[in-house]
């Protein structure tokens, strides 16, 4: 028996165009409209999401207004308000293919001991002539899956969905909710306005891990992922990859209580020494980065105790 579903838009002063063309292809689901809802949370846009929306063509859309900012806090408000049983979160960025929530809905009645599962990502380049250097391809989120993979390991990256499409049952929802209200430090894990950071949606992964649900990902799933000409430049993706380095240690501490140190042995050294002789000019850019982040994510946690 199919579950409802909610579509939850977490949405911070989008681009109009792409919110778009996020909203069209939510229009164009095989899924009928009886069977799920659409929650906008508008993140504190300026001016507000209300004003430049058209929703009247879902009997079951509404635009939720949550004033603290931050992706995690949004995920959160959205969760709050959906009705369905399985919640589907789309970014304001994200175009699904129109069988997407027939395939994720299908999922939860196949694969009932999944807690959280994710799909394909495909990256839509605004400007295609242009592309992000590939050895950071990977930080705008690509991911290509030929077989289902699935896991309850927190570990196991390969099984681990990623923000983008993100299907929850709604018992981890919950869950998640409370983690969130005992340990408010979780918020930091993901973007909050302007500022980049990494992890809020494995965060929801691993809670339904820690429920004993797995997590997956199917190459049924497959959204387009719109990224605009910025993203693609080498300066924003370095900073993407200091953002992810920071997030990891901040996510480790979350998770086990020990800030992580960095190795100070003499192989970790060497290993560190020969890895930057090794390294072009943009590998040594990329181990500045990482270090950058970790540094950081260390300082700051070393820094509240």
């Amino acid at each position: 028996m199919n579950s409802r579903v909610s579509v939850i838009i977490p949405a911070h002063n989008p681009r109009e165009d792409y919110l778009r063309l996020v909203l069209d292809a939510l229009r164009r689901q095989t899924l009928p409209l009886s069977q799920w809802d659409l929650i906008v949370v508008d993140n504190r846009s300026s001016p507000a999401l209300t004003e430049r929306l058209d929703l009247g063509w879902h009997p079951a859309a509404e635009v939720v207004r949550e004033e603290r900012i931050g992706l995690t806090h949004a995920r959160v408000a959205g969760f709050a308000q959906a009705r369905g049983e399985l919640i589907v979160l789309v970014d304001d960025d994200n175009v699904l293919a129109p069988d997407y929530l027939e395939q994720a809905n299908k999922i939860s009645v196949d694969f009932p001991l999944l807690g959280s599962w994710g799909g394909q990502v495909e990256l839509a380049l605004e400007d295609p002539t242009s592309p992000p250097p590939p050895r950071l391809r990977y930080l705008l989120c690509e991911r290509t899956a030929q077989t289902l993979v699935w896991s309850n390991d927190p570990s196991h990256i390969a099984s681990t969905p990623w923000g983008a499409g993100m299907c929850v049952r709604r018992p981890v929802a919950d869950a998640y909710i409370e983690v969130i209200r005992a340990n408010p430090r979780r918020l930091k894990l993901d973007l909050q306005g302007g500022k980049l950071a990494y992890g809020g949606d494995t965060d929801i992964a691993y809670v339904g891990c820690e429920m004993g649900l797995g997590m997956g990902v199917f190459p049924q799933l497959k959204l387009a992922h719109l990224i605009p000409r910025r993203r693609c430049t080498t300066e924003y993706l370095l900073e993407s990859l200091q953002a992810h380095a920071y997030s990891e240690v901040l996510h480790h501490w979350v998770l086990t209580g020990v800030i992580p140190k960095e190795r100070r042995d003499w192989r970790g050294r060497i290993g560190a020494w020969l890895r930057w002789l090794a390294a072009d000019r943009l590998g040594r850019s990329m181990i500045r980065a990482g270090r950058r982040g970790r540094t950081l994510g260390r300082t700051e946690l070393e820094s509240e105790r």
